[in-house]
């Protein structure tokens, strides 16, 4: 970017009514949250199970068929103890809240991570989810989202202290059925309250300064680039 650029990009955001923010892969890659890489980090989340099931990526890990539920569970436990419970506001997470300042904003997001909630940023649009949630197997549109970060918090102490069992799989309240991640797929079940907020924000600066800041959203990524543009 110019210096030319810059300027005019800090002269929109001072004199912007609002700001929406558009996040993707390329801001969590930022934060150190790679889906495809096949790196040393992906033996340090996952463990044995990068072996076992001879997973190359985070993205394979979350859409390979496991023939044991324990450890499934036991993947997303690792991965969210690693990258949501233990998670540490970044610096680009602290520019993009010091660029929003005291101005009213939303983010929309296809990143799962829940990052933007975990910093305090709760004017939020998670289009697919985010693996902190999970909705039952039998019924996901029906019975109740479930919100499981010490449940899953809970299943990584056991998984590290070798007493996990199928007991301690997540089920749901109202039939006992294993729950699912409430992520984009079959029994994903949007979040309608994000919808609704989401909607109601654009309808009242649609007229108004409202500066778009797109972050890490690649071309493919046409379920947020294609509509705000």
């Amino acid at each position: 970017m110019t210096n030319k650029a810059a300027k005019i990009a800090k002269q929109w955001l001072d004199d912007a009514d609002a700001i929406l923010v558009t996040a993707s892969n390329g801001l969590s890659i930022s934060e150190g949250l790679n889906l495809f890489a096949n790196d040393k980090k992906l033996k340090e989340v996952l463990g044995d199970l990068v072996d076992k099931y001879h997973l190359p990526n985070l993205l394979t890990a979350f859409v390979f068929k496991y023939p044991n539920q324990l450890d499934y569970w036991r993947m997303v436990a690792r991965v969210v103890e690693y990258y949501g419970n233990n998670y540490e506001i970044s610096n680009y997470m602290q520019d993009i809240k010091k660029i929003i300042g005291n101005k009213s904003y939303f983010v929309w997001t296809s990143n799962i991570d829940h990052h933007f909630a975990l910093v305090g940023l709760t004017n939020l649009f998670e289009i697919e989810g985010n693996w902190f949630e999970g909705v039952c197997s039998n019924h996901p549109a029906e019975h109740s989202v479930h919100y499981l970060a010490s449940k899953l918090h809970e299943i990584y102490e056991k998984d590290q202290a070798g007493t996990l069992t199928e007991a301690d799989i997540p089920k749901c309240d109202e039939c006992g059925a294993p729950l699912a991640l409430n992520m984009a797929g079959e029994d994903f079940q949007i979040n309608q309250k994000q919808v609704q907020a989401f909607q109601d924000f654009i309808q009242k600066y649609e007229d108004k300064k409202l500066v778009v800041l797109e972050l890490g959203i690649g071309p493919r990524n046409q379920m947020i680039k294609a509509p705000s543009m």
